[in-house]
């Protein structure tokens, strides 16, 4: 499609994320008025960047209800309260919004706004296309079945195993040559052991489904290494050992105050609701501002990102309080979901790596059911009872579908007609953090003979957090290193030997060694934020504040006509984990059973 908005530049101005001038192609001009980062009852939160937050989403509102994207915004100017040029914190934020969009952008230093508590407004031009892109028809249907499910990830292939068991038809429509997901087991060079690029922990308490397909699928277990001392890299570099279960060795009013952070964090995530958050004092603003504005110290701020981070990916500016919140509550709680023992999110590794789930559940479909290489081009619903669905140049037939793909991938696929405003905000605010996994792969555990256990986690990077992932049955010695949120993108832009280089001097650091490069074999690393099919990343996209309050804490996997939406991102338990896919892709089956089987009984 032809853009509506092209941009024009200086010779100084191509690395800017901005434009100094816009042309447009347009039927029509959209003049936005300014847009103030308020609730959608008037709530103003004291915090400047969660106003940003706010703002853009207001602003995006009203970009969607007028039938336009961000990619047709053609000016847009800022009114900003004490503006400090020196920090430019508006930029951030502004970047993220635009993805890579560049309209032409005016910044106003102001004293005050209309409201004396607002801090930042803006205002927009919407250049509408002058021929709105009318789907043409799909061709007729070459097969027809029941359900149409999009994507063999753990949560598709859960659906197709529970439509089929109704007695209903269905195929899995998956666009890679694999079937997984984010679930990758790679092969190790010798062919000894595996790594899992992508999800890797389960538990065999409260992540019963996961468990249950352990059993199943014949599983090998490796329960994950917490005997002896872990490590922390402070502001400074220095690196302290602490025991497993317990703070760091800070003096004695920075661990009190470390203490109550987390405690109070736990206690307002086991408010939530899981299913339905709501509360808008916690969701109109960012998770960095609720901790600051409840007495956060430094090392409370540090330790909370090492949380966001390793997690999410996310920086705490970036994410909406209650999102994460609530994120931490889909896990049974802070504490329970970042532990590594016993009814933890990290407590059972899989020594065959963790693809045999969805390896087993392929396999135990009929022949023809799972359809690689056949990504879903376009959608469309006719009538009350029927749709089409065209993928890798086939199209096919069916009452029902379910999507399991991450919601922007979802952006990817054309619908006719196209998802309601709600939902289509709701995909349009999903993002994701930087995240990617390094596992190092070493000739010994070096670690283990030092005393510690593996576990580490850093204020400074570049690894945020590093767990042992080794496989003794295999003689496989990995120490795995989360690279996320702003350290690890930053790692990410170096050559793979600084990159190496980089993590084998932070290993050196953080366990007391020399010369660690005659220990180290290689490094085996993927990069989500390429891969399309994943919606650029993962594990799991984020809110950033406002989204929840004004939309609804389900409105993502409410159902639209004949459409159902599953994945990790939509489940209610154990969101951003292999249990929660399973979980969603579940639920959305059972949704689509009923709803076929109240037809059939209507019709007797």
């Amino acid at each position: 499609m032809p853009k509506t908005v092209e941009t024009v530049d200086l010779s100084n101005t191509t690395g800017a994320y901005y434009a100094p001038a816009t042309v447009v192609d347009a039927a029509k001009l959209i003049h936005i008025a300014g847009q103030p980062g308020s609730t959608k009852d008037g709530q103003v939160p004291d915090d400047y960047e969660s106003q940003i937050h706010l703002a853009l989403l207001n602003l995006r509102k009203l970009i969607v209800a007028s039938g336009a994207s961000v990619k047709d915004i053609a000016k847009l100017t800022l009114l900003i309260v004490d503006y400090d040029a020196a920090t430019r914190k508006h930029t951030r934020h502004i970047q993220r919004f635009l993805s890579g969009h560049r309209p032409a952008i005016t910044l106003i230093p102001v004293p005050q706004l209309a409201v004396p508590s607002w801090k930042f407004e803006l205002d927009a031009v919407i250049a509408l296309p002058t021929k709105p892109p009318v789907p043409a028809p799909l061709p007729a249907a070459k097969e027809v079945v029941d359900v149409v499910i999009i994507g063999a990830g753990l949560a598709g292939l859960s659906a197709a195993h529970e439509v089929l068991k109704s007695g209903l038809s269905c195929v899995v429509l998956e666009a890679r040559d694999r079937v997984g997901g984010k679930t990758w087991s790679w092969p190790l060079e010798d062919g000894k052991g595996t790594v899992d690029l992508g999800a890797a922990w389960i538990n065999d308490t409260n992540q019963s489904k996961m468990y249950a397909l352990a059993k199943r699928y014949g599983a090998e277990l490796i329960v994950q290494n917490t005997e002896g001392n872990c490590m922390l890299q402070d502001f400074n570099g220095r690196c302290t050992p602490f025991q497993y279960g317990e703070l760091p060795n800070f003096d004695n009013a920075t661990r009190t105050k470390l203490a109550e952070i987390r405690d109070m964090c736990e206690a307002d995530c086991q408010a939530l609701d899981t299913w339905k958050p709501k509360e808008t004092a916690l969701d109109y603003q960012t998770f960095e501002s609720y901790l600051r504005s409840r007495g956060a110290d430094e090392v409370a701020m540090a330790t909370a990102t090492v949380w966001t981070r390793a997690m999410l990916g996310q920086e705490p500016r970036d994410i909406s309080a209650l999102y994460f919140l609530n994120y931490c509550k889909s896990g049974g709680g802070l504490l329970q979901m970042r532990s590594d023992r016993k009814d933890g999110g990290q407590y059972l590794r899989v020594r065959q790596g963790t693809q045999v789930f969805a390896l087993g559940l392929a396999s135990s479909l009929p022949e023809g059911v799972v359809r690689l290489n056949s990504p879903v081009q376009a959608v469309a619903q006719e009538g009350n009872r029927s749709l089409k669905v065209q993928a890798g140049g086939l199209v096919y037939a069916a009452r029902k579908l379910i999507t399991t793909v991450p919601g922007p991938v979802l952006k990817t696929i054309t619908f006719n007609p196209p998802l309601p405003p709600t939902k289509q905000v709701w995909i349009d605010s999903l993002t994701y953090g930087y995240y990617t996994k390094a596992m190092m792969e070493f000739k010994s555990p070096f670690w283990t003979r030092k005393g510690f256990c593996g576990l580490t986690q850093s204020f400074i990077g570049p690894a945020s957090v590093v767990r042992d992932t080794c496989s003794p049955a295999d003689n496989k010695y990995v120490l795995t290193c989360f690279m996320a949120g702003d350290p690890g993108r930053e790692w990410a832009a170096l050559s793979t030997p600084e990159r190496e280089r980089k993590l084998l001097d932070q290993l050196e650091h953080l366990f007391g060694v020399e010369g660690l490069e005659k220990e180290f074999k290689q490094m085996i690393t993927y990069e989500w934020v390429r891969d399309e099919f994943s919606g650029w990343g993962c594990p799991c996209t984020s809110l950033a504040p406002g989204v929840l309050d004004t939309l609804g804490g389900d409105a993502l996997r409410e159902p639209c006509g004949n459409l159902h939406f599953a994945g990790t991102e939509t489940a209610g338990e154990w969101k951003g984990y292999m249990e929660g896919a399973v979980r969603s892709g579940e639920r959305a089956a059972a949704e689509v059973v009923k709803d076929l089987q109240a037809g059939f009984v209507s019709r007797l």
